[in-house]
């Protein structure tokens, strides 16, 4: 029988999962791969094509959100480096 656990305040570190990234990519693979999926989504059964367009499409929305993202963060950077270069140049002068 285990004693009860106390509450705590201090969150502890959870264990790392495991990420594989592959050390080759083969471009014709990857294309032929493609190729599969588009024509058995052609196979498919109404429910599983509604669900395929379903993932299609919050996959294209996450693409296009990441994509405003990074073009907010760089309009920031450069907006940030123009307000110190002013600065730089007002306090010199």
């Amino acid at each position: 029988m285990e004693a009860p656990k106390l509450p705590s305040f201090i969150k502890q570190n959870r264990h790392k999962s495991f990420d594989f990234k592959p050390r080759y990519y083969s471009e014709r693979k990857e294309r032929l791969e493609e190729i599969k999926r588009k024509y058995e989504k052609e196979k498919l059964s109404p429910e599983a094509k509604s669900a395929s367009l379903r993932q299609d499409l919050s996959s294209s929305w996450q693409d296009s959100r990441q994509t405003k993202v990074n073009s907010s963060n760089r309009m920031l950077m450069l907006i940030i480096l123009a307000l110190i270069s002013i600065t730089y140049y007002i306090i010199k002068y």
